[in-house]
This record gives structure tokens, sequence and C-alpha cells, in this order.
């Protein structure tokens, strides 16, 4: 037996670090050391989250209760299931499950048209028990699979990917090297990849089996992919004998196949798989899930999953604002002050997304602020669209940590543009802030939006510093971002 063992692809994954981090230094990153494995946690998600599967009849057997009871099984485990089958959506794109068609679903012009119905779809359309109840808000987590036919993959083992060709070594690696290219883009979303089922004839048995070991082991590697949002279930592999697997065992992931076992072992009277091999498939696959749903919502290694901004901070990383502040081990620094020029980068990067880059910067906007100052770009475009004007007497004091009175101006002038302008201020909201303070009004404006309720015990701590965690409160709040 051929056993191969993988810790997960923590190992690479967590190294998400990152070409524009947002604490440390545009210069510096590139010379950050690759971070330590993070600890395998196979529990189920605290609170339920919303999963869909796009699937067709192997998959609709598989979530079937009395058949694969994976449906149930995942409800068990604090996933709300939803999922897609024949006819569905948009142009009917549920009809279309084959390999070559995940370009139409995740790198065509359609693309936003299927996410937008994909993500907000709550509905069943195969049988299967839901206990829980729907906890709102869009799916987290897509999975996908293709059918059995896919596993008839022409050419040889070893092509390379290939733009041309249909159900093809080269074409199938192709597809999924571009549709890499979404799922990067959507860090907020976990992609779980479901490799196409085996067949009894074994004609191309050898093909099916060296795509699948591409794509377990090679796929995420050769794209220098690093974030933890994407990752691959080897459902082929657990179809093709009774000793072969893909599970959590013994605390580390393993991926165990016997040679030449490549066919279908588990046949149900033709290529669907049986109710033996669907239920074996559910043990293995539901622990996994858990697993890398854990590597996905636990990204900073100072970051717990009960720290009180937790989810705040990791929806931060996964919508591309942050970075981090080092990545050996991967780290956040809540307790960090924010400063002013790394202030910049978050707010701009809030508005519009992670992918955003300033201008380059004149270096004649600020006294302070020179062209070569890190973060110079940022700063003036922050100036540039009206949301600061600088700390006074024409400078910006970049190094000067960010206080709270100060970030709600930030905030609200991000969110409502340069000429908005708050309410007058009550000063009865917060203990510390008088109408007479000089940010009074766009303290008790940001706490009227439901940005803020303040620092506790009825007051808003207006001269604090503001932490990186509380940054990250702010800006998930600010930008309502998934």
């Amino acid at each position: 037996m051929f056993t191969i063992k993988l810790i997960f692809r923590t190992l690479s994954i967590l190294m998400a670090s990152i070409l524009m981090l947002s604490w440390i230094r545009p210069a510096e990153a590139s010379m950050l050391p690759a971070p330590a494995a993070a600890t395998l946690d196979p529990s189920p998600p605290a609170q339920p989250v919303k999963l869909i599967f796009i699937h067709h009849s192997t998959g609709e057997n598989w979530l079937a209760d009395g058949y694969g009871g994976l449906g149930q099984a995942l409800s068990d485990n604090n996933y709300f299931v939803s999922d897609t089958n024949y006819g569905w959506g948009p142009n009917a794109i549920g009809d279309r499950t084959d390999i070559p068609n995940w370009s139409e679903w995740f790198s065509s012009a359609s693309t936003p048209a299927y996410m937008d119905a994909l993500y907000n779809e709550s509905g069943q359309h195969s049988s299967y028990t839901r206990s829980l109840s729907d906890p709102g808000g869009e799916n987290q987590i897509i999975m996908f699979k293709s059918c059995f036919p896919n596993s008839a993959l022409e050419g040889n083992p070893s092509d390379p990917p290939s733009a041309d060709g249909w159900l093809t070594v080269g074409h199938a690696k192709y597809v999924y090297n571009e549709i890499l290219q979404y799922f990067g883009a959507h860090p907020e979303k976990l992609f779980v990849v479901i490799t196409a089922p085996p067949l009894q004839d074994g004609t191309y048995a050898a093909n099916a089996r060296a795509f699948n070991q591409w794509l377990m082991n090679n796929w995420l590697a050769e794209n220098n992919y690093t974030r933890t949002n994407v990752v691959v279930f080897d459902f082929y592999n657990v179809l093709t004998g009774p000793n072969n697997h893909h599970r959590y065992y013994n605390g580390a992931i393993e991926h165990v196949f016997t040679p030449g076992m490549n066919t279908l072992y588990y046949p149900s009277g033709d290529d669907h798989p049986s109710v033996l091999g669907s239920q074996k498939a559910t043990s293995e696959f539901v622990t996994l899930l858990n697993i890398f749903y854990h590597q996905w919502t636990t990204i900073f290694s100072d970051v717990s999953t009960s720290y009180w901004a937790s989810s705040y901070i990791v929806r931060l990383y996964n919508a591309g604002v942050t970075g981090g502040c080092s990545s050996s081990p991967l780290n956040y620094c809540p307790e960090a002050a924010v400063a002013r020029a790394q202030m910049a980068i978050f707010i701009l990067r809030g508005i519009h997304g992670s992918s955003y880059t300033p201008p380059a910067a004149s270096g004649s906007m600020f006294g302070d602020v020179s062209a070569s100052t890190w973060a110079a770009g940022w700063i003036e475009q922050l100036a540039t669209e009206g949301i600061t004007s600088g700390c006074g007497s024409g400078n910006f004091c970049p190094n000067n940590t960010v206080t709270r009175d100060q970030m709600a101006i930030f905030l609200l002038r991000a969110r409502h543009g340069s000429a908005y302008s708050p309410p007058a201020a009550s000063g009865t909201m917060f203990g510390d802030v008088p109408a007479s303070q000089w940010a009074a009004a766009w303290i008790e404006a940001l706490a009227t939006e439901g940005i803020t309720s303040g620092c506790g015990g009825g007051n808003f701590c207006p001269g604090s510093p503001v932490s990186r965690a509380q940054m990250a409160v702010f800006l998930v709040t600010t930008f309502n971002l998934p």
C-alpha cells in the first residue's frame, strides 16, 4: 500500500501574506519567512454556517437520508445546507456541471449573476433533512462536484494545462487554473472542490487518478496559491477501495490509496456510488470540512476564536483589507494601536476593495510625508478624497496613533463622502462627550448609525487610541464587509 500523509495545506496556505500588508511596510514584505503550521481542529463550527452544494445525481444520492446521509450529517455539524441541481439558476446553469463548465460558472461574463444567485440560494433541490433554522445572510461555503463521466479524461496522465479540448487531462487542469483566479478574489468564501467519482470502466482510470492527484498535491502549489479559502476533498479516491481514504486520522489528514485501484469499488448497478460508498465518503468528509472551516476562519495565531473581535478580524482579513502584523507566525496584533499611515490603507481598502492601489505620491501634499514615505500614496489619496486634511500646520503626522474621536470623522467621511456633515450633537449620548467636545457631532452620528456603542460604562473614550481589534470592528461595520 502506498500511503501519503498530508498535514493539510495550512503549511503553504497560512503563508497568506500578502503582497500588500497593512502593518508591515511593503519593502519588508518579501523578506518574511514562512509561518509555522496550525493545529488541526475537527470540531464543528460554534455557530450555524450556510453552505451550498452544486451537484447532480451522485451528489443528490450523497445528500439523501437513508443513502449517503450527507445532508443530515452536515446539519448535525452546524452547517445549514442548500443545493443546486438540474435546471437551477440563471440560464439554467445548474444543468452544466462538467469540469469544462466550471469556467462558465466562475470565470465568464455571467459569473456575477450566477454567483449572486448562488450566494443567496437558501432552498433545497434534493431531499435531505435540515434540522437547523436558516441563520440568514449569504452562503459562506461553496461545494461543487462534477459527476462520474468526468473521470473519462482523455489524453495522458502527465499532460500540461491546455486551453484546447473538453474532457481531457490537459483541459481539466486548464479549467481549474482559470477558476482559481475567481476564488483568489473572494477570500470571504470557502470553496470546496469535490473530485468527480470514479467509473467502473478502467479505460481512462490512470488519467483520472493522475488528474485528481494533481488537484490534491500540485494545483494550488503550482499557482503559488496561499489563501486558506480553497480546499480539495478526494471523493474519487475514497470510492476506489475500502482501504483508500481522505480523512482525519490519528491527529493528521491522511490521503491513502492503493496503486492500481483506480475504478469504482462501490457500484450500485451502474456508476452511481452505492449506499455503502456514499456513507463512507460522508464519514470521512464531514470532519475534514470542520478542519477546512477552522483553517479558513482561524487565521491569526494571536487571535483565538474566543477573542471578543475574532469574527471581525477574520472578516477584515478575508476581505483583503489587512494581512496582519507579521507572518511567522501569522499574527494580527489586536491590541496594538493603529498609526495614521496604517489607517489610510485600512480606510482606502475598505472603500475601494483589496486590489486597490493608489496613484503615485507627489510628496508635496504634506510637509512630513515625502514621496518616499512608505505609505505616501495612500496618505495623499486619503486627502484627495476629502477624508482628511492632515493633523495641522500642513502635516499629516503619519506615525501618530489614531484616536477614537479622529476615527469617527474618518469613518463617516469614508462612508458618506467628503461633503458629509453630521447633525448637531446633543451632548447626552456619552458621559465623556459633551456637546462642546470638538468631534461630538461625529461621535454621536457614528453611534446613531450603529458603528459603535462606545467603550463601556456609558462612555466613548474619545481621546483613547484605536487598537487594531477596534479598527476591525469599525471597518467591518462601516463598510458592511462580508
